[in-house]
């Protein structure tokens, strides 16, 4: 009789305790989710941020070996309809009959260089060029031309590099930049983005932030990742390669 009721005794402590334990678990299991949500997003947009990174060198070094091909570096494709054939094709747009670019900033001509059309988030990159650096006229003036290169080694790039909107320089007299405008896209959320869509020749390499509060983040959000062609090593790839003297 005894042994009977201590087993039942036991069993309705045991319920009662399966239950609490089932609580418990559920508490810790939401507490940990909540804890590694965070984590693993940042995780994965890192991968995308190192992914893209990779891809931006590699366009880099598309850039140069087709100036080391063709002596003048690539035109962008257009993004809007204007001018010689269809607009975001991946083919670079250049007027056929004067040889210049249709436009100097647009889209990467991942096409006519066959590399990648997008970055880690599905946008295109942009592309922007000193045009007399890739257009069909020999040299741009500043001394005596080479036939068939379209810049000389005295030639200067038209863009500058700045650690801010406003700030101060990085690089000055790029001839090219190739830029991911990262999870956001097109939609700039600070100064330091609008001043990489706004079409002008001045861009921000600036470290990756996502904090949009103005009192501890006066900058904003920013988290453009960009890379651009150093003319020396430019100058010295085609000298190396004998198509500069």
């Amino acid at each position: 009789m005894h042994s009977r009721r201590a087993r039942t005794d036991m069993k309705k402590h045991a319920k009662g305790f399966t239950l609490v334990e089932i609580a418990i678990v559920l508490v810790i299991v939401g507490l940990l989710l909540g804890g590694l949500l965070m984590p693993l997003s940042t995780q994965i947009e890192n991968t995308r941020r190192n992914d893209t990174e990779k891809s931006l060198e590699e366009l880099k070094q598309a850039i140069i070996g087709f100036a080391l091909v063709n002596g003048r570096l690539p035109c962008p494709d257009k993004t809007d309809g204007g001018g010689q054939g269809p607009a975001n094709d991946g083919q670079e747009d250049r007027n056929p009959g004067t040889g210049v670019c249709v436009s100097v900033e647009g889209n990467f001509p991942w096409v006519t260089l066959g590399t990648v059309e997008l970055d880690s988030w599905g946008n295109r990159y942009r592309y922007r060029v000193t045009g007399s650096f890739a257009d069909g006229i020999d040299g741009t003036g500043c001394g005596t031309a080479t036939p068939g290169v379209s810049f000389e080694l005295c030639s200067v790039g038209d863009m500058t590099i700045v650690n801010e909107a406003g700030g101060r320089n990085v690089a000055t007299n790029i001839p090219a930049i190739i830029l991911s405008v990262g999870k956001n896209g097109l939609n700039a959320a600070s100064n330091n983005e609008i001043e990489n869509t706004n079409t002008n020749s001045v861009f921000v390499d600036h470290v990756y932030t996502d904090n949009a509060d103005p009192m501890t983040n006066p900058q904003g959000v920013i988290d453009d990742l960009i890379v651009w062609v150093s003319p020396n090593i430019l100058f010295n790839r085609m000298v190396a390669a004998g198509r500069l003297p």
